[in-house]
């Protein structure tokens, strides 16, 4: 039974990191990796440099508009996992029910909606449902790279409003830095939401709903309640994420459902609205609330809690600690906050760099070959794009 589990955690770490890293054959030529077009309700557009892919309606109508508009990305994403794995010996027919077995085993304890949504994508266009199971559950186990968050409460902030910078941080293998996108989602009956993504991947990892709820998820190594790395009887964490995006308005609302939602494994989830902030400290015993230090809340990759912190420091959030020294209870523009978060860039790994303002509803965004902490952030406005019934290239020219 322990080699079968052991066999089981490799075949789930190797396939997950493989299907999160889609690893390229070849290199693409087009200098934009979407086409934009129509399908439905869903629309593909750009917003300057920034792919918006808006779809809406029913799970089936969702991942159907996905599989269409997203369609040249998906296979890249989502096939390369075989070919690779035949490519370094590895029996593809062994690990991969291996997977799929645990992937749909943790999908079950998550809304019937989003298997619904992937099972469409996978339908529509054509590719393995089970890689999409996968790619949505299994990798949180991944931990291969960093990320960092800052929030600045509104009493600090030049705008008036919370502003929440975030870097994500991981190895894009040519693949995930070329196909970022902003996906907004507009599921019948529930928030509308903006999750800066990759096609395929249904859960959220970075996001901000109509109600200004704004999220950012980042890994971590250990923790000290004694609790497993790996709950194979826990919600996939990334889904658990958009669910708390579709129904929950305010950080309150967010960890009830926290806390009632078994989770897989350890990990930080940065959360504000327009009057709050806090990191929920995640494990599958424990969900720990950390509060901002005063007006200011920084993050990467511990437990900082007394009950659930191992001690270990991390370089990027002691640089951000002096960094708020030396503001001195100066107030923090965008173009600090910014600065902060290149401040604590890792190099190419730094593929999104990312401030959400809840009040009003904007993205400032920028992705590409990292590091991105340095560009210029692209404004999208989310509330026409969040809007009921709009369409990406409406919204883009609203006012």
């Amino acid at each position: 039974m322990k080699s079968a589990l052991s066999l089981l955690r490799i075949a789930v770490l190797t396939v997950a990191w493989l299907t999160q890293c889609g690893l390229p054959l070849a290199a693409e030529a087009a200098d934009r990796p979407f086409s934009e077009g129509a399908h439905g309700a869903g629309s593909l557009t750009y917003i300057g440099d920034i792919p918006v892919l808006s779809l809406s309606g029913t799970p089936q109508e969702i991942g159907e508009q996905h599989a269409a508009l997203a369609r040249d990305a998906l296979r890249p994403l989502l096939d390369t996992p075989r070919k690779i794995l035949g490519n370094f010996g590895v029996n593809y027919q062994l690990v991969l029910p291996l997977a799929s077995t645990a992937a749909r085993t943790m999908c079950a304890n998550s809304p019937d909606a989003f298997r619904e949504e992937m099972d469409a994508i996978a339908a529509a266009a054509e590719v393995d449902a089970n890689l999409l199971y996968i790619g949505n559950s299994l990798v949180e186990l991944r931990r291969m790279g960093g990320c960092s968050g800052f929030v600045v409460a509104p009493e600090q902030s030049a705008t008036g409003g919370m502003l929440f910078g975030r870097n994500f941080d991981f190895p894009t293998f040519g693949v995930l830095d070329r196909y970022s996108c902003v996906m907004i989602v507009r599921p019948e009956g529930k928030h509308a939401f903006a999750s800066v993504t990759v096609p395929g991947f249904v859960g959220v990892v970075s996001g901000m709903n109509d109600a200004g709820l704004a999220i950012a998820t980042l890994d971590v190594y250990s923790s000290a309640d004694g609790s497993t790395i790996f709950d194979m009887q826990g919600a996939p964490l990334a889904l658990t994420y958009r669910q708390v995006l579709e129904e929950c308005s305010t950080v309150e609302e967010a960890q009830a459902l926290l806390e009632r939602t078994p989770r897989t494994t350890y990990m930080n989830l940065m959360a504000c609205d327009r009057n709050r902030a806090v990191v929920f400290e995640l494990t599958p015993k424990s969900v720990g609330v950390r509060s901002p230090e005063g007006t200011v809340l920084r993050c990467t990759n511990h437990f900082e809690l007394p009950e659930l912190t191992t001690r270990i420091r991390c370089r990027r959030f002691q640089t951000l600690g002096a960094l708020i020294d030396q503001k001195q209870g100066d107030k923090f523009s965008v173009d600090d906050v910014q600065r902060m978060m290149h401040s604590v860039h890792q190099g190419a790994l730094t593929f999104q760099t990312m401030i959400f303002e809840p009040d009003t509803l904007t993205l400032r965004l920028a992705v590409g070959p990292g590091p991105v902490s340095n560009q210029p952030l692209k404004a999208l406005p989310l509330a026409p794009l969040l809007a009921s019934g709009a369409r990406t290239a409406e919204a883009a020219t609203a006012p």
